[in-house]
């Protein structure tokens, strides 16, 4: 699960950033706000980190060498499984009146403008990772409720007359 009960900043986060200034910057800020993130300079890098692990984050610059923030996006939605898909958040300076609905069509999940400020990275991050804690809490439920583990047979689902859901009756509701 990405996410702890207590808190969002147990996310894996990968930052994605060519320019070695705002890669410390955004280093830094991350680190402030009590996140660990791993960081790479282009796209190519992207791919090869995510051959290693899994990300549930990924900062994306959208302008890098050898392969870009928008490839990258697509490659990385071409490849990897529906089921370790990390949430892509576009960073860019380049700011154009089309830059977000670009960034979302190349299978992005958010958009920020740099230079990225550390009250807008902290509710930026939030979001997408009380996205997550949800999503892992709703597979969790699938797989107790659907699967051996859960309430049905292991022959399949409960006969005529069984409860999906078994409750105990004295705490159930009384009219």
């Amino acid at each position: 699960m990405p996410t702890t009960k207590t808190g969002f900043n147990s996310a894996r986060i990968l930052l994605a950033e060519n320019n070695e200034s705002n890669r410390k910057v955004t280093s830094l800020m991350l680190k402030r706000l009590g996140y660990r993130a791993d960081a790479v300079t282009n796209g190519k890098e992207v791919l090869l980190a995510l051959k290693h692990q899994p990300y549930d984050i990924i900062l994306m610059n959208l302008r890098m060498p050898e392969v870009d923030g928008f490839e990258a996006t697509r490659m990385i939605r071409e490849r990897c499984p529906e089921t370790v898909q990390p949430t892509i958040i576009a960073l860019t300076a380049y700011i154009l009146p089309n830059s977000k609905e670009r960034c979302l069509e190349a299978g992005m999940n958010d958009f920020m403008a740099k230079p990225v400020k550390m009250d807008d990275l902290a509710a930026m991050l939030s979001k997408h990772a009380r996205i997550l804690e949800l999503q892992a809490a709703f597979t969790q439920f699938q797989e107790e409720a659907f699967c051996n583990r859960g309430p049905f047979p292991k022959n399949g689902l409960p006969k005529n007359g069984q409860p999906i859901f078994p409750f105990d009756q004295d705490h159930s509701l009384k009219n």
